[in-house]
């Protein structure tokens, strides 16, 4: 009997050893997660300090329990695997049922991203937000203090601001860029809402963090020292490889090196998830997007072709989507400047418009930029912040953009409109109508 091991209980990990199920019921499948979670949403967890939820399960799509008895599923919790041995096909753990090794035909590598730290005198106060499995312990810590540092003005630490400032924190935001977000957007949209968080948050912008001392109560930086209670650093993730940096084949972003099978270097240990390199569309050159859904259809790829159903993991165009609180976020494809720096000869539009129709009540601003390539015409990127309706128009833009549509393409998509939310012509085909014409 084949026996499939997941190195993994998280979005691809689960994803995989799932698909592989489906498709032969009788394979042996184990799975070993350090933690006691496994189908876990670390996105959550910014929403979970809010306090919009306080059941942890909630976390979890499915739990341990329930792989183990309905897709018989071999879920070990809280055991970590401390080596692999790629010659002999065996993996070995630890964990609470002691040290364990399981010999496998196939291997899946799910080990995720792990956050990028900052040297500290001390720790008790400074605080990383990556794992649901801690989401409870870190919700007391932070609810019990009254003013907090967040370093890092990417994706958490807006959402971090948010749920901080919800709970009626102070909060402090020491960001390295001129601007939020400015690895997701433009100076022109980045502005927009960096503005309105500064509504808020007391913002450090430009400044690059020196030291952390006092476990977390004084932040030293090139412009000036911080007093806080505590500290969270949300300055991004890296792939977690340490398991196999010098075993698996690694690629230029750090991440495992993959085939479109989702295969290593070895034929019979794939790699899916947020430790695994792809391919950015665009661009045809490898790329690192550490997302959920990325992370799950990686597992889906990896699964069907150990099932023995054959398919292909296409890449990325990089969508990614956030909030502060009433602005949604959405960007996809590449930012300007990363487009020259790609070779490519960017021409772009940005346009503000509304949401709803002249004569319709409560219609929002919309602040949409569209980035396209001057020789080819063909689309390369958008950036949408507003208070309505961005998910959908920054999707539509995903599929345009990994189609490789061109500016006259994307201009003729029949969207829909309806008054109570778009316009006849919309705020997105606007942008893209300003490219056209200019």
């Amino acid at each position: 009997m084949e026996k499939l091991v997941v190195i993994g209980g998280g979005a691809a990990g689960m994803s995989a050893s799932s698909r592989a199920r489906r498709l032969k019921p009788q394979m042996e499948i184990e799975v070993f997660e350090a933690t006691k979670m496994v189908s876990h949403a670390p996105c959550g967890i910014p929403y979970f300090i809010e306090g919009l939820f306080d059941d942890e399960n909630l976390f979890m799509t499915y739990t341990p329990q329930f792989f183990i008895e309905n897709r018989k599923i071999n879920v070990r919790i809280n055991t970590r695997v401390t080596e692999i041995d790629l010659s002999s096909r065996v993996v070995y753990a630890e964990g609470k049922d002691g040290k364990m090794k399981s010999e496998y035909d196939y291997l899946v590598i799910s080990t995720g991203s792990k956050p990028k730290r900052l040297p500290s005198e001390g720790n008790d106060r400074v605080f990383y937000i990556h794992h649901p499995a801690e989401a409870v312990s870190l919700r007391q810590k932070l609810w019990s203090l009254n003013t907090i540092a967040i370093i890092g003005g990417g994706i958490l630490g807006v959402e971090a601001a948010e749920a901080l400032t919800q709970r009626d924190k102070k909060v402090l935001l020491i960001h390295r860029g001129e601007y939020l977000l400015n690895k997701s957007l433009d100076q022109e949209l980045g502005k927009v809402i960096t503005d309105r968080i500064s509504r808020d948050v007391e913002l450090r912008l430009g400044e690059k963090v020196i030291e952390i001392k006092q476990g977390g109560r004084l932040i030293i930086t090139d412009k000036g020292k911080y007093e806080v209670d505590g500290t969270i650093v949300a300055i991004g993730v890296e792939p977690n490889v340490d398991l196999v940096k010098d075993k698996i084949q690694l690629g230029t972003t750090g991440a495992i090196k993959v085939d479109e099978y989702m295969r290593t270097n070895y034929r019979e240990v794939y790699s899916a998830g947020d430790n695994t390199e792809s391919v950015n569309i665009v661009t045809g050159k490898p790329y690192w997007v550490p997302f959920a859904p990325v992370a799950n259809k990686m597992g889906y790829v990896a699964g069907s072709n150990i099932g023995g159903e054959p398919m292909k993991f296409p890449g990325v165009v990089n969508t990614q989507i956030t909030k502060y609180k009433e602005y949604y976020i959405g960007r996809v494809g590449l930012q300007e400047e990363e487009a020259k720096k790609y070779g490519f000869h960017p021409v772009s539009a940005t346009i503000t418009g509304k949401t709803r129709a002249r004569y319709y009540p409560g219609a929002k601003d919309i602040h949409v930029k569209v980035i396209a390539d001057e020789e080819t015409k063909r689309i390369l990127g958008a950036q949408i912040v507003g208070e309505e309706e961005v998910l959908g128009r920054i999707d539509m833009m995903a599929a345009a953009i990994m189609k490789g549509f061109t500016i006259e393409d994307t201009f003729f998509i029949e969207m829909g409109y309806l008054p109570a939310i778009s316009r006849v012509w919309d705020p997105v085909i606007v942008a893209i109508r300003k490219i056209m014409e200019d």
